[in-house]
């Protein structure tokens, strides 16, 4: 790499003669490249080497790079009969070329290369072993520097017409198979005709690659031909804006993207609200230049995909048959790698993967029924809850995610260790040592799994480790899964690893039962429903496993990806696919489906200026989805049967949390709101203003239902009775819930981030008896 700097008039005579130099390359345009002192030695010493493989027919190419006004730049050659075609290009994700071909006769290059370095002082001098010696041959391995590169030059062959290493050559490049939409393009190759075999070694070779061609676009009867542009820097872009579009479609996210290929080309995608592509291609306008770029409205976006894809193919095959070089291309290769990742893209979309259960009767059998929901008992119509401080415990660095209740036992995980405290009397029962990790609560004891994939169960009495299991460590999102406990099938942790697959692990023996692979694993959301895992990773489908085996049962896609958990109970699943992306931008759906056969029984789109968030909420009669809009969290009811919607409206201006409790919808927000609205008219039976949206929040708004009372973390714990919003009390803490946790005598845990933990007993309240 030369560097090249700001360049004072009045330097020395190397400097000038340099500059003279690159300004007969760049044929005197405008790049007027300054020198830094000590490097012009080193350009030309480059270029003389450059030129001498080029003449001896060593190399085909020839690259030199530069540094000019901060910026990497490259000087290529190649070599054409007699001719040199000099080429000045920047790489990058977005190359830009400010000179391409421009043909230099090679002798005279040659001549003008010896002239400049003979300019430099010092450029004739010889070592002692070369004043002794008259051996031209061995020259070269005792002078070093300019005067070797100057001996180069002057033994350098020269230039015939008819020889050389590159063969010009126009090729033709068609996509195989039927698309609605078709690229192709008819360009000049420069490909090498040695025969010696290619080497071994990755190298990014952007020179190679640059040739121009003129390309036409075919939209099913209509033909635009483009004028001559850079075929595979066009091709590169497209392919990564078609990667952004597809995945903007399936997350129903407004995309417009255009980018200068090469410094006159436009290119461009653009996603309109109505889920339409349209595609702007061709030469970029300039001053008083009438031409424009064309635009193609009104495209599908996975036809416009498949389009892009079968031209990308199409003209890697064309460049690898016809110079085997180009296969350890590193800028080809990371091509072809994407092109796998569209093709990847465009089966989800455009493929129907859909598979139905043709015997669901086996599994309705292991489906547990629903529980009813049980009245508030009789002591809280008039019952009032009183709480006093039972102890107070100081724990560093407690990680909420890792903080579980488990009988007598609070388990608090923290930065590198583990406590287990009596949730009696707040004594600490054991302390471990653990790494940083994920922690879960399973029949079997505490589940942690590292970074490192290592898997261990933790006995919840002494602290000790049961066994361990090692798996694939996770990579790209967080570990997520579920835990499977439940008549009649084995207890077992349904966990992600690695990139893109599930793992069953049984929780007695530690033992993998079973792997399934996903086409992709962002983030796993896993449901039980009887003997069946319903499992949402972040694509287009909505998979069902068999938990004791792991086959897929069967699978419902959509054009939009599932992201969050579904909903099931008895006969019904209801799902959502897409939104919870942009607000406002709406494309989502709600999903009715047999969770045993997976047959769809009816789908409808959500409306556009909301976007879900979270599982759908049942209650006897209807879905509700809560939703999030430029004025706050929102509901939306549907009828369980019909999918009609029954009521839209805002609830309050804020984020919130929400919680079925009977047939009403129990919305605790950000804001200190807490506000109970009826499931199938949409009234409001109750609001209370707890607190203003000033000061400290907890930092999780879920309320807990217990004992037929409904207890609401906000800057303090109120204690409300769900079925008319009386308050039965209130926990004094100065603590702030940010994890809460209520025991079956109502005896209230709250742990602070800060580290604090505090645990408040109820007092003995009375109970009428029948």
């Amino acid at each position: 790499m030369v560097v090249l700097a700001q360049f004072a008039p009045e330097r020395d005579s190397s400097m000038g003669s340099a500059r003279a130099l690159l300004d007969f390359l760049t044929n005197g345009g405008d790049l007027r490249a300054l020198f830094a002192e000590g490097v012009a030695e080193l350009l030309l010493i480059d270029l003389s080497r450059a030129t001498v493989d080029l003449a001896a027919e060593l190399r085909a190419r020839a690259v030199v790079r530069v540094r000019i006004d901060r910026a990497a730049w490259e000087i290529g050659l190649a070599r054409d009969g007699r001719d040199v075609l000099v080429s000045l290009f920047q790489g990058g994700p977005s190359p830009d070329v400010v000179l391409f071909e421009r043909r230099v006769d090679g002798n005279l290059l040659t001549e003008r290369v010896l002239g400049a370095i003979r300019t430099v002082p010092g450029a004739d001098a010889r070592s002692p072993s070369r004043a002794r010696a008259n051996d031209v041959d061995e020259a070269p391995m005792t002078v070093s520097g300019m005067p070797a590169a100057r001996l180069m030059l002057e033994r350098a062959p020269r230039f015939e017409a008819g020889t050389g290493l590159l063969d010009s050559t126009v090729v033709s490049i068609e996509p195989t198979g039927e698309t609605s939409v078709v690229l192709g393009a008819d360009a000049t190759l420069h490909t090498s005709v040695s025969t010696a075999a290619p080497s071994a070694v990755l190298r990014a070779d952007l020179m190679s690659l640059l040739f121009r061609g003129r390309m036409r676009v075919t939209i099913g009867e209509n033909t635009r031909e483009l004028p001559e542009l850079f075929v595979f820097l066009v091709a590169e872009q497209l392919v990564a804006m078609s990667l952004d579009a597809i995945e903007a479609a399936g997350n129903t996210r407004p995309y417009h993207r255009r980018v200068v290929v090469a410094g006159d080309t436009l290119c461009g995608i653009r996603i309109d609200p109505r889920g339409g592509a349209s595609l702007t291609l061709g030469p970029r306008r300039r001053g008083d230049d009438r031409a424009e770029p064309a635009t193609f409205p009104a495209v599908d976006v996975g036809a416009l995909a498949q389009g892009v894809l079968a031209f990308g193919r199409a003209l890697a095959r064309s460049l690898i048959r016809r110079d085997r070089s180009q296969g350890y291309n590193l800028r080809l290769v990371e091509f072809r790698e994407h092109l796998r990742e569209l093709s990847q893209r465009v089966r989800e979309v455009t493929r129907d993967e859909s598979k139905i259960n043709p015997e669901p009767e086996s599994y309705r059998a292991f489906a547990v029924a629903s529980r009813v929901a049980r009245p508030a008992p009789e002591s809280m119509n008039g019952a009032r809850l009183r709480y006093s401080p039972k102890w107070l415990a100081t724990i560093p660095s407690i990680d909420l995610r890792s903080t579980f209740l488990c009988g007598n036992a609070l388990l608090v995980g923290a930065t590198g260790d583990a406590y287990c405290l009596d949730r009696r009397t707040g004594e600490i029962a054991w302390r471990r040592p653990m790494p940083r990790g994920i922690s879960v609560m399973t029949p079997a004891g505490l589940a942690r799994l590292e970074p490192d994939g290592l898997l261990s169960i933790h006995d919840l009495d002494t602290g000790d480790v049961t066994w361990t299991a090692k798996l694939a460590p996770r990579v790209g999102a967080s570990a997520s899964g579920a835990v499977v406990s439940a008549p009649g099938i084995p207890r077992m942790l349904l966990i992600s690893e690695g990139a893109k697959r599930l793992a069953a692990i049984d929780l007695d023996s530690g033992e993998i039962r079973w792997r399934h692979a996903t086409r992709r694993g962002a983030n796993f959301r896993i449901r039980r429903a009887g003997k069946l895992a319903l499992v949402v990773s972040g694509d287009t489908a909505l998979t069902a496993l068999d938990v004791l085996s792991g086959e897929v049962v069967w699978r419902y896609c959509d054009p939009l990806r599932f992201t969050s958990h579904v909903a099931v109970d008895n006969e019904s699943l209801f799902a959502v696919a897409g939104g919870g992306a942009v607000v406002g931008r709406g494309g989502a759906r709600l999903h009715s489906i047999d969770p045993w056969s997976g047959i769809a029984r009816k789908s409808l789109p959500l409306p556009a200026n909301v976007s879900p968030v979270g599982a759908p909420m049942l209650t006897s009669e209807a879905v509700v989805i809560a939703t999030h809009g430029r004025s706050g969290t929102g509901l939306c009811s549907f009828d369980r049967k019909t999918l009609e919607l029954r009521f839209q409206r805002d609830v309050c201006a804020s984020t919130a949390s929400c919680m079925v409790v009977d047939d009403t919808i129990v919305v605790n927000s950000e804001s200190g709101e807490l506000v109970s609205v009826d499931a199938s008219e949409g009234t409001t039976r109750y609001r209370h203003v707890f607190s203003s949206s000033e000061g400290d929040k907890p930092r999780r708004l879920e309320p807990v239902l217990r004992s037929g009372a409904l207890f609401v973390p906000q800057s303090e714990v109120h204690v409300v009775r769900p079925r008319d919003g009386v308050l039965l009390g209130k926990v004094p803490s100065d603590l702030i819930p940010d994890l809460l946790r209520v025991d079956e005598r109502c005896d209230v845990y709250m742990v602070e981030e800060s580290g604090h933990l505090a645990a408040f007993a109820s007092s003995p309240r009375l109970t009428l008896v029948q």
